[in-house]
């Protein structure tokens, strides 16, 4: 039977029609301990067995059939949606060559400025398409472009003359990192390893030859490439999860050392007007100046106690440095001698901003963008010399509000909270979204599709659980590796005081690193939540940890823990949304991932959504949404379809509550 076959099939079939089979297979995944699952066969590292992808296409179907209902619910969404307003777009960003500005557009044209049609056309086709890195020769004649055409972040990178568009070369395997030599002759390129795609070693293409000029032995590190603010100086990076070694490029002579790596040691080069080094070699980050940076160092500036460095930038007269503190972003204004002269917030307390694209370094101003969950995105200027701003911070006369709540976790620790409402709306539901890994702070955004749930009445709230870095570097280590069940418990905790003791139905939604917060707080307490959407959620991650094939697996044992030890296999277990699905009252779930996913493999939804319909004592629905053609970003969902779900399954299928 043929997938559309099938879909009409399912479409005609009431939606409490039982979901298409996922058959149970014998198994043992190896390991200490050896560890039984009976739908490892869903693996298919190819993503081209037959049987596999009928699975799949069989899932979408079933799950397209059950979700049909609810489409008028989408329609009226996205109309309000597209109602609203996006907030001022970002400031496009051009690059300088040959005398001319030029950008790269999404769908990969090459655009030279004030021209009314581009240099290059739309690369892009039919199916998925990502434009990566991207790099001009210094004569402007020829450009290098980094392509994914799967989602897999395994990019193709053309070289391409502009003047007839005549492909010269194709480089496979390749990150997203390139750039051109001075002599304009020379491409930079970072090689991927074939199975895991770690970023290894450096290529240099030259005249239609390649050859390798260095490689990272250690599998725990990764290499990337940059150009220095000014554009003079090339740098190659090689890092891990706290410790990182540059190296300086010049032709297509070996790289440079600057500074070797030791354990712990962070640091990051640039250069205008000067070196100046972002390092925490004296225990905490700072900024250093040097004449040269593989010679001596001399501190020019550290930030308060308990303020983490997120952005820095040069310029010919100023140093411009982000800060978030107590959960707050500021900015400090210093000379180049590293005087502080000012220190600003970027947003109100509920809010988020951030030092907005490439600036010119001769300027005296910077732009800044700033947002919250309920006011649009918007830029103003920021003078360096006075400290003073192009325009007042926020409007609050509209009728959504958001501010910074704390909640009590379990131990005792407080934790923040960023929450969105409507003003003169009854509270009918709480959202939870929450992330918790890698020591991402995930910023209160402007959302509008988020508005539509306020108006019905949704409370929505990001959760900042301890893992994150909202907190800085301390709430970082607090819920990383052994320690990931405190995050957990600040979710849960969130779940409760928000949902006022069960007075109000609490729904989730994470994805990624984020699904896994989700996927283990259903778990753990299945009827603190009316429903949940993961997207492209990790949610099993000891098989994704016992093997080192996979991407990132060698990279994240600090974030996970590394089942190879006793202790950290113990807390890993512990947390496993897979392993820990058990014969519990499970709310109704909305799953999506992606087939050519690289970070989080389509198996692991698979695997867990087919537990969590053998494990459940609840009706569900349990929905598992594929997407064919991509990879991570495709597989995030579709906002109006996840948010109708989670709102049926409330009874807020309406057009909601009005004051």
């Amino acid at each position: 039977m043929s997938f559309m076959m099938l879909a009409a099939l399912l479409a005609a079939t009431p939606a409490a029609a039982l979901p298409p089979p996922i058959p149970r297979h014998d198994g043992v995944i190896q390991g200490t301990p050896a560890r039984f699952d009976p739908y490892a066969w869903l693996r298919d590292d190819s993503r081209s067995r037959p049987d596999l992808l009928a699975l799949l296409e069989a899932q979408n179907a079933w799950s397209e059939a059950v979700l049909a209902g609810q489409q008028p619910l989408e329609a009226r969404l996205r109309q309000e949606f597209d109602a609203r307003p996006r907030g001022d777009a970002a400031s496009e960003s051009w690059v300088t060559r040959a005398g001319h500005a030029w950008r790269l557009a999404p769908d990969g044209s090459l655009w030279r400025k004030g021209e009314a049609h581009p240099v290059l056309p739309a690369r892009s086709a039919e199916g998925y398409y990502e434009a990566g890195g991207w790099s001009l020769s210094p004569d402007g004649r020829l450009l290098a472009i980094a392509e994914d055409r799967r989602g897999s972040r395994d990019y193709r990178v053309s070289v391409l003359r502009l003047e007839d568009g005549q492909v010269l070369a194709e480089l496979t395997g390749r990150s997203s990192d390139l750039a051109w030599a001075d002599d304009g002759q020379t491409l930079y390129t970072i090689g991927n390893e074939r199975r895991t795609l770690r970023p290894y070693r450096l290529l240099a293409w030259h005249g239609g030859q390649e050859k390798a000029l260095w490689q990272e032995r250690d599998p725990a590190w990764l290499v990337s490439l940059y150009r220095t603010t000014d554009d003079r100086f090339l740098l190659l990076q090689s890092n891990n999860h706290d410790s990182s070694e540059q190296y300086l490029l010049e032709g297509s002579r070996a790289p440079h050392l600057l500074q070797g790596r030791r354990a712990g040691v962070e640091y990051y080069a640039d250069h205008q007007s000067g070196w100046v080094i972002r390092s925490n070699r004296d225990g905490a980050f700072a900024l250093y100046g040097a004449e040269q940076p593989d010679r001596r160092w001399l501190r020019l500036w550290q930030p308060p106690a308990g303020a983490t460095m997120e952005k820095w930038r040069l310029f010919e007269r100023h140093l411009v440095v982000q800060l978030r503190h107590a959960g707050q972003d500021e900015v400090a204004l210093l000379d180049r001698q590293g005087n502080e002269r000012h220190r600003l917030p970027l947003s109100g307390s509920a809010g988020t901003g951030w030092l907005q694209g490439a600036q010119d370094p001769a300027a005296d101003r910077i732009l800044v963008r700033s947002q919250s969950l309920s006011t649009p995105p918007r830029e103003r200027w920021l003078d360096l010399n006075e400290g003073r701003w192009s325009a007042p911070l926020e409007d609050t006369t509209t009728a959504y509000r958001s501010e910074r709540r704390w909640i009590t976790s379990a131990d005792g620790t407080r934790v923040p909270v960023s929450l969105a409402w409507r003003e003169g709306v009854t509270p009918r539901a709480v959202l939870l979204y929450g992330y918790g890994a890698y020591g991402t702070p995930m910023r209160p955004y402007y959302q509008r599709e988020v508005l539509s749930l306020l108006d019905r009445g949704v409370l929505y709230a990001i959760v900042h659980v301890r893992g994150g870095g909202l907190l800085g570097e301390e709430w970082t280590q607090a819920g990383r590796g052994i320690h990931k069940q405190r995050g957990i418990d600040d979710f849960l905790a969130a779940a409760d005081t928000l949902g006022q003791q069960g007075r109000l139905p609490v729904l989730a939604m994470g994805g990624s690193a984020g699904g896994l917060l989700v996927g283990a707080a259903l778990n753990q307490a299945p009827t603190h939540f009316a429903a949940a959407v993961l997207q492209v959620p990790f949610l099993d991650p000891i098989a994704t940890m016992m093997d080192p094939e996979l991407p990132l697996t060698r990279q994240e044992y600090q974030e996970w823990g590394n089942p190879a030890l006793p202790a950290e296999y113990a807390a890993l277990r512990r947390i496993s949304p897979y392993d820990n699905l058990a014969r519990r009252p499970y709310p109704p779930v909305l799953v999506s991932t992606a087939l050519y996913d690289s970070q989080v493999p389509y198996w692991e939804p698979l695997k867990w959504m087919a537990r969590l319909r053998e494990q459940s004592t609840s009706q569900g629905p349990y929905l598992l949404l594929t997407e064919l053609e991509g990879g991570h970003r495709a597989g995030g969902g579709d906002r109006a379809r996840e948010l109708a779900f989670l709102l049926t399954q409330v009874g807020l299928n309406d057009s909601g509550e009005q004051p």
